[in-house]
């Protein structure tokens, strides 16, 4: 029994070695199991399907009106999500053959996209809920940034600064366990550096820090037309719009789990860089950030 159970050892020491380190002695971490990737795939797929037929819908919805600043704002998320549902073909076929095809340089350029496609739509979904609420609280007093060279000058900035913030993190990760090419979307943040790692926490805590101070302000200004027209408040049309704006906020809800797990994904990664439960909590819960290409039902029911 002592004898058979020596075995066992070393047979398992010897197959974690092999499973997790690589020739040179680079730990090499792989998360993938068919449960796993089935899930990973079935979110892409739906989302590429419904978020595809909702930018069709959304670009033929808005064709009559390009001039304001909402307008402006929702063709860019129009753009962004078309960016991210290019790439997607690419990640399904990647969890279905369980194996990358495209090489190293796009495997991180695609990963990289589904981080700024967040921090982009972030951005715009920002400027359409702080366009609302400043329709509330001062009605036309922003029309003088209604020209259409000032949206096109804000929106070429804000792709500028989220791309070269966003592409330049990937394209630094140098994973030296992935030498054959065959695995992707792995960049573990023990190989980033400590600029790297900063980056995310400040970029997670201001995205989370407005999130809850928009939605704490839009609740604010809910609760104000309440105590205005009391009984009255479902008939206002104010009433109405201001709700519209919620959803808007609430559509950003599909970004929390993984930016406010990423805080603690960066810190518990370091110490179990292997880690199955986190490595897939982490990849479950950015698949759901690509959720956020569904906003087209908001924008089909709110006015802008």
């Amino acid at each position: 029994m002592n004898t058979s159970a020596m075995n066992n050892t070393t047979s398992f020491a010897e197959t974690f070695t092999s499973n997790n380190f690589t020739s040179n002695g680079s730990l090499s971490c792989n998360p993938l199991d068919s449960t796993y990737s089935a899930a990973l795939i079935i979110i892409y797929i739906i989302v590429f399907m419904g978020g595809s037929v909702g930018a069709v819908i959304m670009t033929w919805k808005i064709k009559t009106d390009r001039k304001s600043i909402t307008s402006t704002a929702v063709i860019n998320l129009i753009s962004v999500h078309a960016f991210l549902l290019l790439t997607m073909p690419f990640r399904i076929s990647y969890y279905i053959l369980g194996e990358w095809k495209f090489g190293e340089i796009f495997c991180k350029l695609v990963s990289g996209m589904i981080h700024a496609h967040i921090y982009l739509c972030f951005v715009f979904y920002v400027a359409i809920i702080i366009m609302r609420m400043i329709s509330f609280f001062q009605e036309k007093k922003m029309m003088l940034f209604h020209q259409p060279w000032h949206t096109s000058a804000a929106s070429l900035l804000i792709w500028s600064l989220v791309l070269l913030a966003v592409f330049p993190l990937f394209l630094s990760y140098l994973d030296s366990s992935n030498k054959d090419g065959k695995k992707c979307f792995e960049f573990p943040v023990t190989a980033a550096s400590s600029y790297t790692k900063t980056m995310n926490y400040f970029a997670v805590i201001i995205v989370l820090t407005t999130f809850a101070i928009l939605l704490a302000i839009q609740v604010g200004i809910l609760v104000q037309l309440r105590i205005r027209y009391q009984d009255n408040l479902c008939n206002q049309q104010e009433f109405g719009a201001q709700t519209k704006t919620l959803l808007f906020i609430l559509v950003m809800i599909c970004f929390v789990p993984y930016l406010g797990f990423r805080l603690f994904y960066i810190n518990q990664i370091v110490i179990h860089p292997c880690s199955l439960s986190l490595n897939i909590t982490n990849e479950i819960f950015l698949a759901l950030t690509t959720m956020s290409c569904f906003d087209v039902l908001i924008f089909l029911v709110a006015a802008f």
